[in-house]
């Protein structure tokens, strides 16, 4: 399956220029972009960070993924100490790119899966690195979306989605399906006040500095997909915004991980485990912190849906792209089957959908529309079909998910047009179930 390298939040935008658990009140910025370096010099932590060679590190910034042989209590005892040494040594201290650490940490605790982000100095971070209940450390990295401006509106994605062959005439669907179900969108937020929503959409947590509102546009195009009442594939779901991409899309792998956080927290109080999916229309290099917090995900009985990316590469360079317990999602043309020209590639790739020029829900007003593409388009076609089937036939866990969706598609008989090799051409499709 599927860069957090920008974690080009898969806001896959690709035409014009390329143009995509912590308590919620404790909101502060993980993106902190004055921090970022692209030509960081790693080489005095190649043997305590597993990623010293990422693109778009983040000075001074680290994901501390603890080693589950030890017990909670352990950890946390260790973790309180971490907590008490950051707050004194970083206090007024700056990096080598002269900015200010920070004091605070987030801790991090999807299902049996833990973790901590902080800012930390060279020693610091040797320092936690020879403790022995930190199995491994990753240099925290910039995330961004990577959605894609067309200049049309007419898109045949939902028509694609429920007929056999290319040319159908309209979406074809059950209306009561993704009834009782949720959708979480780790994005830029939602305009939740758009008519698309029918007051379905909701505010869910901000891990940006910023309002809680979609200030980019691409959460919500997204969200329009997933659920909207003329755009979306499951018109009945609840939709939840989740912000961890500030207005330009960018973010960091440590404010996905806080997003992460939030969705497993917010499911396990409300009980919504097997009805719950989870869309991540961004993305950057590979990471193996974020690819396991994925795994805890999935098993707390959430389905992850996530974009392929829209490099044009391999999606095993990416994450969550590459994450094996992740539904991945390439794009392809509605109109042809052509698998698109920026869609990534690879055995990593679960399922095709339509992500070029997409009409779904624009932000400029709550009656707005726009067209993107990208694979953070197609990504929630897929993420609304999982929910639709989830419903309609009683799976819940992302393995029966994602076999129930290839299997539907193998019947229909489309396949990806122009596709690469090693790469599934299976497309998307509800069987009209």
């Amino acid at each position: 399956m599927a860069p957090f390298s920008t974690m080009l939040a898969y806001l896959l935008m690709v035409v014009a220029p390329l143009a995509a658990a912590v308590p919620f009140h404790n909101r502060h910025s993980l993106t902190p972009q004055t921090h970022t370096h692209t030509a960081l010099n790693m080489t005095h932590l190649m043997n305590v960070v597993i990623n010293p060679h990422a693109k778009n590190i983040i000075a001074g910034r680290y994901i501390v993924v603890y080693n589950n042989t030890f017990g909670d209590a352990a950890i946390s005892a260790k973790q309180a100490q971490f907590a008490a040494a950051i707050a004194k040594r970083n206090l007024g201290k700056r990096d080598g790119l002269g900015n200010l650490l920070s004091t605070e940490i987030h801790s991090f605790k999807l299902h049996t899966w833990r973790a901590m982000a902080l800012d930390a100095d060279n020693d610091m971070i040797q320092s936690i690195f020879d403790s022995e209940e930190v199995a491994y450390i990753e240099a925290d990295t910039k995330v961004q979306n990577t959605a894609l401006v067309a200049q049309t509106n007419a898109t045949p994605g939902l028509i694609r989605l429920s007929n056999k062959d290319i040319g159908g005439q309209n979406y074809v669907f059950d209306t009561s399906a993704a009834s009782g179900m949720t959708a979480y969108v780790v994005d830029t937020g939602i305009r939740v006040t758009h008519t698309e929503f029918e007051g379905r959409a909701t505010f869910g947590a901000n891990f940006i500095n910023t309002n809680d509102t979609d200030e980019n546009g691409h959460g919500s195009h997204v969200a329009g997909t997933i659920g909207g009442a003329t755009f979306g594939v499951a018109k009945n779901i609840k939709l939840v915004a989740v912000k961890v991409l500030d207005a330009s899309g960018s973010g960091s792998n440590s404010g996905v991980l806080n997003g992460m956080q939030f969705v497993i927290n917010d499911v396990q109080t409300k009980k919504l485990a097997g009805k719950a999916v989870m869309n991540m229309s961004l993305g950057g290099s590979f990471s193996t912190a974020v690819n396991n917090a994925i795994t805890a995900l999935a098993n707390a009985g959430i389905v992850p849906v996530v974009a392929a990316g829209n490099e044009n590469q391999d999606t095993a360079n990416t994450s969550p792209g590459s994450a094996p317990q992740a539904i991945t999602v390439g794009a392809i043309d509605a109109t042809n089957d052509v698998r698109a020209s920026f869609s990534n590639f690879g055995a990593g790739v679960d399922i095709y959908a339509p992500g070029v020029n997409v009409l779904s829900v624009g932000i400029k007003s709550d009656i707005d529309t726009a067209t993107l593409s990208g694979t953070s388009m197609a990504t929630p076609h897929v993420a609304g079909l999982a929910a639709y089937l989830m419903t309609l036939e009683g799976v819940t866990n992302v393995d029966d998910v994602s076999n129930l969706i290839k299997n539907l598609a193998t019947k229909t008989g489309a396949t990806v047009q122009q596709n690469v090799a090693g790469t599934t051409d299976l497309i998307a499709n509800n069987a009209n179930l």
